[in-house]
């Protein structure tokens, strides 16, 4: 386990910065996915610049970790107006690679490009997507270290009933409604259906299943360090609230 440990989050940073950092480029119509992407971050620091000033003593990366319906993205919020910070939605750089008609595929690159444009200009990020996937985390750390910028990973988690009811409950964003599915519905039934397909199909990711009791999920000890864990089940908010004082100090 301990190897395994090593490579994954203190050897793999290395590789990817040199077989995939150095490597991958964006095409125009990414560049112009990714222009209006910060353009509308850039934007939002002139109007509000209250909202995203810095808080902490250096600016820090924070890696949200946690399925779709944990409270990823509501966390990051939350915690983004206490510490001051802004959040990259990834969400948001995929819908604008398909108005581009583009892949998916560089929107990791993407959101960290404009990352370490906020931390140049001395604010604190956020990435609201999930960095569960040992490669994702380790370009994470080789472009935090990159920017000499301290990385700390927070995991949200919820009742797995609770997760789906939300995933059933709440109107699909832009980019779950504008997916492709076979089923056929209107433009909510469909987004609500890619959710819940998204959710099922990175639950290995996050849980393991035990026979015990007549079978249940149990949340998976992740094999490397988090700043925080957080229960979105109830109530959160001064949970946040004590992360966000926590990181205040040690940052």
């Amino acid at each position: 386990m301990f190897l395994k440990v090593w490579l994954q989050e203190i050897l793999l940073p290395y590789i990817i910065k040199a077989m995939v950092h150095e490597k991958e480029k964006l095409t125009w119509k990414e560049e112009s996915a990714k222009k209006n992407f910060l353009d509308s971050i850039m934007r939002f620091f002139t109007i509000q610049p209250g909202k995203v000033r810095c808080r902490t003593k250096k600016p820090i990366i924070v890696g949200m970790i946690g399925l779709i319906g944990s409270g990823k993205s509501s966390v990051a919020q939350e915690l983004a107006s206490h510490i001051g910070a802004t959040v990259i939605e990834g969400d948001v750089i995929r819908i604008l690679l398909r108005k581009e008609k583009e892949k998916y595929d560089n929107t990791r690159k993407i959101a960290e490009d404009v990352g370490l444009e906020i931390i140049k200009a001395s604010g604190n990020v956020i990435f609201d997507s999930d960095h569960i996937d040992s490669k994702k985390r380790a370009s994470l750390r080789s472009k935090a270290k990159e920017a000499k910028t301290q990385l700390i990973f927070v995991r949200t988690y919820a009742e797995i009933d609770n997760m789906i009811g939300r995933n059933m409950k709440e109107s699909p964003n832009e980019f779950f409604s504008g997916a492709s599915t076979p089923w056929q519905g209107s433009a909510q039934e469909r987004g609500t259906v890619v959710k819940l397909r998204e959710m099922i199909r990175r639950i290995p990711h996050h849980y393991r299943w035990t026979n015990k009791t007549g079978g249940r999920l149990i949340l998976k000890k992740l094999p490397f360090m988090v700043f925080a864990e957080i229960d979105t089940t109830l109530k959160w908010k001064n949970d946040v609230k004590k992360i966000a004082e926590k990181i205040l100090k040690r940052f």
